[in-house]
Parts: structure tokens; sequence; C-alpha cells
């Protein structure tokens, strides 16, 4: 139910600390954390660990052997390092990609740059196929994009070996929406699956909404059977030229000998379709792997791909750098840049930056709150110097500032992270200052319902609502259990949740046991379950000054009582 993890969480992955819970899914939770020793932050997705049997953990070094290899790719997200939590969990340690995920981006604004960008993914899935490495799951949730609006294929937690004898699975693990009409049907993955879940993402890219989208009231099983027949809605409405529509029809073809056959082939397609078009046509960076293992030494940052289809990738060494002087910093550089522009004219224009509005929407007051990227762009024709940025308005803060310093050239970007976090219900409002320009940034505090938690009934736990912020507990690096505090203002009650957490529970196995205490400190005795309790709850009671929800757990893996408390609530 909760989401986020605690500031200064210890995973227990060396070197990493302060992390914040992202984002989770079926196969592991990803925290964003901090690795002082290298100044950087990086995300740690930590894997589910229901059946870490020897096999399982075979199987995972698999997997990290093939992405520590994969991660080279410009268009892969970049592995550091791998291993096994203190706790036992295994983890993968990736770079933090600032820039967020595709699917919390939306739809690109003209069909060329999603065109583009579904090349540049193209190539980084080839490459997976060719070092023998099914992805399996290509979706926008699985796209991230960096500070610099570069497009990384992620998470290749459902990652599997290219092999032709791989009995169907019982159970299909894909994303309904962009897995192919086979996969669904039960049949293994292979790579012309994957080349139809991408351009499937390729349709959402350019659109904004997926190629058979559920109906309302549409049960999964009347989905998957329209995916199975339906044709491949037509883009030209959203004007995408009729090449681009064509390539993309292909390569969602029912049959999949029909398709693209390969990814760089569907690469190559959307290729013509630029060319056709009149548009810069988009190199295609493919791994080029050494099946024996011998490599001559590299001619330069781009040895190990190829640029396809007779492209050739050139990168320019770096200049010998000319120290400056002690007191001469970015601004001043800036300054003699954008003067040079101005062919030495003395006037400096103001810079053309654009960023559109914030709405983080509702938040709750008592959650954890969220971060939204804001994108910066230097609209001008001149280079523009961004000095500072700032931002004015409770609840909101600048998290990550990439943009302040920073000199962005003609046609570039940069990036500033602003977060929210209610303190009260109602609107709030922000304003985000740039040299130039301010961004309006707005959300709403909102309250967290007790009939959220499946409450027992009665009049008290139907109007009752949080008050305070969750807590929570830990061990082995691992959140176990959390504590609500709910105040009933029709009944001028409290009353107290605790709720244990999944992953706690899976790695516990079926003959683990736990027990809890939940009560409203100092307010009697507590309620007490032992076992395997899921949740728990309080009865209401009448508050006698200012109270807190507070939990006791003991259990398998929980070194010693552990005890939780909530902040106080004064009514």
């Amino acid at each position: 139910m909760e989401s986020t993890a605690g500031p200064g969480l210890d995973l227990g992955v060396p070197g990493c600390r302060d992390a914040v819970e992202v984002g989770r899914g079926g196969f592991g939770v990803v925290y964003r954390a901090r690795q002082p020793a290298y100044s950087r932050t990086v995300a740690v997705k930590l894997l589910a660990a229901d059946r870490l049997d020897r096999a399982a953990r075979r199987r995972f070094e698999r997997e990290v052997q093939a992405m520590g290899r994969l991660s080279g790719h410009p268009h892969i997200v970049t592995v550091h390092q791998a291993g096994f939590t203190a706790g036992g969990n295994p983890y993968l340690l990736m770079a933090y990609e600032e820039g967020g995920s595709l699917a919390g981006r939306g739809p690109a604004a003209a069909w060329p740059a999603a065109v583009a960008g579904g090349i540049a993914i193209a190539g980084a899935l080839e490459s997976a196929h060719r070092a023998g490495v099914l992805h399996r799951d290509v979706k926008p949730e699985n796209i991230l994009i960096s500070r610099y609006g570069d497009p990384k294929l992620a998470d290749f937690g459902l990652a599997r070996p290219v092999r032709r004898d791989t009995p169907p699975p019982s159970t299909v693990t894909a994303t309904l929406l962009h897995a192919a009409p086979e996969v669904l049907r039960g049949d293994p993955a292979t790579v012309a699956s994957d080349v139809y879940s991408l351009a499937s993402t390729l349709f959402w890219w350019l659109s904004g909404r997926t190629a058979f989208a559920a109906a309302p009231g549409e049960r999964a099983g009347e989905t998957i059977a329209r995916i199975a027949a339906a044709p491949v809605p037509d883009l030209r409405d959203h004007g995408v030229p009729g090449p681009v529509c064509a390539v993309i029809e292909r390569a969602m073809a029912k049959d999949p000998a029909a398709r693209s056959a390969t990814a760089d082939r569907f690469a190559e397609e959307l290729r013509e379709a630029q060319r056709q078009e009149g548009q810069p046509v988009t190199p295609l960076l493919v791994d080029d792997p050494d099946g024996d293992g011998a490599q001559a030494a590299p001619a330069g940052p781009a040895a190990g791909f190829r640029a396809a289809g007779g492209f050739s990738a050139t990168v320019a060494g770096a200049a010998p750098r000319t120290p400056a002087p002690a007191r001469a910093g970015g601004a001043v550089l800036a300054l003699a840049a954008t003067l040079a522009l101005a062919g030495g004219s003395a006037t400096v224009a103001a810079p053309r930056l654009a960023a559109g509005p914030v709405d983080f929407g509702g938040q709750e007051i008592s959650g954890p709150g969220a971060e939204h990227p804001v994108t910066v762009r230097n609209d001008g024709t001149r280079p523009a110097l961004i000095r500072a940025v700032s931002l004015d308005g409770p609840d909101f803060r600048i998290v990550a500032d990439g943009c302040g310093g920073h000199t962005l050239a003609a046609g570039a970007g940069c990036e500033v992270r602003v977060a929210f976090t209610p303190a009260g219900t109602g609107p709030r409002r922000a304003t985000l200052r740039l040299p130039g320009r301010t961004v309006d940034v707005a959300g709403s505090g909102l309250l967290s319902y007790a009939t959220d938690d499946d409450p027992p009934p009665g009049p008290c736990y139907a109007d009752a609502y949080q008050v305070g912020r969750s807590a929570y507990g830990y061990a082995g690096g691992q959140k176990v259990i959390s504590v609500k505090q709910y105040w009933s203002p029709g009944c001028r009650k409290v009353m107290a949740y605790t709720w244990v957490w999944k992953q706690y529970r899976d790695n516990a196995g079926p003959r683990g046991t736990w027990s809890v205490a939940l009560g409203i400190a100092g307010h009697g005795d507590r309620v007490r379950s032992a076992g395997q309790p899921l949740e728990l709850w309080t009865e209401p009671v009448t508050p006698a000054g200012c109270t807190r929800a507070a939990v006791t757990m003991t259990g398998t893996g929980v070194p010693g009582p552990l005890d939780v408390a909530t902040g106080g609530h004064c009514p």
C-alpha cells in the first residue's frame, strides 16, 4: 500500500546510503540512492527474493553478466555493479537517469523525435539479441530518459537467453498491452515478439495511447482476444506519415513471420521512412560482439559499435585544455561565447528559455510526496547562461538542479527536479524562477482515508483520515512493517493500523512466523496477532492528549523486537 522508503534507508548495498523508493513491480523494488565515494546518484534495484534457491542465484548471475556486457551501449542503462545485500537479496546498482521514464514524460511533441528514439532503442534491442538476450518486456515504462534527453532501454528483469527450445511458460508475465499476441497465447518469447513490443511502444510514443487500450469495463481476456484479431489502428490521423505507419503495422503483424525479422531490420525500415519524408536519418548503433573473446585494441570511444547501413560514427577526441584563470568561472566563459557569436558586440541578449508548467495533481498529505522533472530548453540562437534556479512557494523544493551554473547551447536542454510534499490540504502553488523565465508549479494536498485500507465496519472508521505520516520498520535493509494513525472527526477518536510488507513475508517463507502488538501509545492494552498476520486494526479510542500509533514486531529474520511509532497527533 505504501510505496516509498524512508529517508536514510540502508539497503545493505556497500557504499550506498540515503535510499528512497522510486518504483516497484512484481520483480523488484527500485531505489534512488547516493554513492558518496563517487559523488553521484544511483539507482538500486533489489530483486524479489521469493525463490532464492541455488538455481535462481545462477540465473541472476547470468543476467548480471549479460547486463554487464550490454551496459556499454549508449542506449542501454549502465550497470555499475551487482551482488547480494547483507540480507541476501540480489541487487543491481545502475546509473540513475534523471529524466524519468518515457511513460512519465508522455508522447513526443512531433513524430520525427519519436521515430529517432525508436531507432535508438532498436539498436539497443538488437545488441541484446546479438548477445543472446531477449528483453521480453519492452514498454514505455522501461525506456528511461537521460538528463541530456537520450532514451535508454532498462529493466532486463524478465530477460531470458535467446533459445528456440524454451518450453511455453505457465503464466504470462509480460505487460499485456505491449505483448505480442503469441506471447499472450502462452508461446515462448522470441526476437519477433520483442520487435512487436518495440513497435507497440513506438505507437504509444507517437500517439500517447496503446494500440489496443482496454475499453471501460473490458476484461483482460476480452482485451487479449482483441489484440489477437483487431487491426493496428491508423496513426495517420495523428499526423504520422504513411511510410512510418506502414513500418509499425508490419512490425505488429499477428503472424510473427510477417514482421520485421530483427530489431535492426525494423530500424532500417524506419530509417528508410525518414529518407522518404526528407528527415535527417538517425544513426543506428548496434553492438558487434566478438564471439571468441579476442578483440583488437579499441580505435576510439566508439569502438565495439558499428553505425549500421553504411553510416560511420566519428567521435572527436578531447581537445587539449588551456587552464582558465583562477577567478574566471563559467560566467566568464559563457559571456565570451555569447560575444563571439554576436560578432564582438557588447550587448548580450536575454536568454530565451522554454519550460512548461508543472502540475503534481493531488498528493496525499500523509504520503511521501512526489517528484517531477522540469525540462528547460534554450529556444534562442545563442548560448544561454543559467546562473541560478530558485523556487518560491511552500511545500515545494528543488531536489536536483541540472541547470543552475550551466550554459546551454542553442537548442540544448537541462533538467530541474522538483518535489512536492504537501503539509496540508487544498491547492498549493509555487514559482520556479529561471533567467528571463518563470514556471508555474501547482499541486494539491489530499487526505488519506481509512477506507482505503479496508478497515472493520463501523462509523468511526467510515470517516477517519490519516494524521501524520506513516512510520516504517526495517530489518536487513528491507522494509518490514508500517504503522499509521487515523482520526475520526465524527467520533472524535483515534485508531491505529499496521501492515506487514509482502517483501518481508516472501523472505520469511511459508514456514516463517511473526507477531505484532499494535496500539495507541499510553491508551490501554495493545491488540496482538501471531502466526502470519497481514494487517491489524485497533478499536477506536478517545484520546487523552496527544497520541501516536505504535507497533512492536518480532519474528523470522527480525533481530530482536522491532518498535515503530508514528509522530504525535494533538486533536
